[in-house]
């Protein structure tokens, strides 16, 4: 199936194998996920300068960037290569308790040398629409030599009990578009007659919240080199099933489909029983 977007077809993903890691407990799956990330980056930087990743909100991704923050993380792992975005935001301040950017901020990055450079951070504080271009502006100039598409070396992403990943949540528009291009339904046209310009970064409208937030697109997220879905809890155990019978826009995280990169879920065991 052929995706339109710009002047290029958007590449359609593929089946790629998914690797799941169970760990026995949220804990012992920081650990793991921790160990595994610097073995990721060393790896990564021995054939480029840099590492991209974007880093997720919510619980479980916290405990694994307090892990990280503690030997021999700190000093195991090259920090001044590595240039970290958000894959998705709270329209908020960064000082606001819900900023995903603020909670990293507090467990992460005062304890690992990341030159301030290279933290990219979405600006929740700032109007929806702007912000979103803005952002993607920034993501475009860093990834000017990656293509028609960005390649992060990592995507980590988190799963909510409605099946949501970043804040493409069931039912709004940063969904429901992707379905529609996917199945050739969107045509519309920019005022040259062309397709539009295809979207990094969208402002979401989240109806069912009253609220409104900023996140990375699919096929951002499915062009990624690794994806990481990080996830503990019996919580998620009945997203983390549905997610895993194929894609569905009800369940939207089931729509991560990597085109070439490596999809794995680290869940604890409270997910899978």
């Amino acid at each position: 199936m052929k995706w339109r977007s710009g002047k290029e077809p958007r590449p359609s993903p593929s089946i790629m194998p998914v690797e799941i890691i169970i760990s026995d407990t949220p804990e012992a799956m920081a650990d793991r996920v921790a160990e595994d990330f610097a073995t990721l980056v060393n790896t990564t930087l021995a054939s480029q300068d840099k590492f991209s990743i974007a880093l997720a909100g919510g619980l479980t991704p916290k405990q694994f960037y307090a892990r990280l923050s503690k030997e021999p993380y700190q000093s195991s792992v090259p920090w001044s290569k590595l240039w970290l975005f958000w894959g998705d935001e709270r329209c908020v301040p960064k000082e606001h308790p819900d900023s995903n950017f603020g909670m990293a901020a507090q467990v992460l990055l005062p304890f690992v040398p990341v030159p301030p450079a290279h933290v990219m951070r979405m600006r929740g504080e700032d109007p929806p629409p702007q912000a979103a271009q803005d952002y993607e502006k920034d993501m475009r100039l860093f990834f000017r030599d990656s293509g028609f598409w960005p390649h992060f070396d990592l995507i980590l992403l988190g799963l909510g009990p409605d099946g949501h990943t970043a804040s493409l949540i069931p039912g709004t528009p940063a969904v429901s578009n992707h379905v529609a291009e996917e199945i050739g339904e969107d045509r519309r046209q920019s005022d040259t007659g062309e397709p539009p310009a295809p979207r990094w970064v969208v402002h979401n409208v989240v109806r069912s919240l009253q609220t409104v937030r900023l996140t990375v697109t699919y096929p951002v997220l499915n062009q990624a080199k690794n994806i990481w879905f990080l996830v503990t809890g019996a919580k998620k155990a009945e997203a983390f099933a549905e997610v895993q019978k194929g894609p569905n826009p009800s369940w939207p995280a089931s729509l991560i489909q990597p085109v070439e990169g490596e999809l794995r879920w680290y869940v604890d065991k409270a997910v899978v029983q």
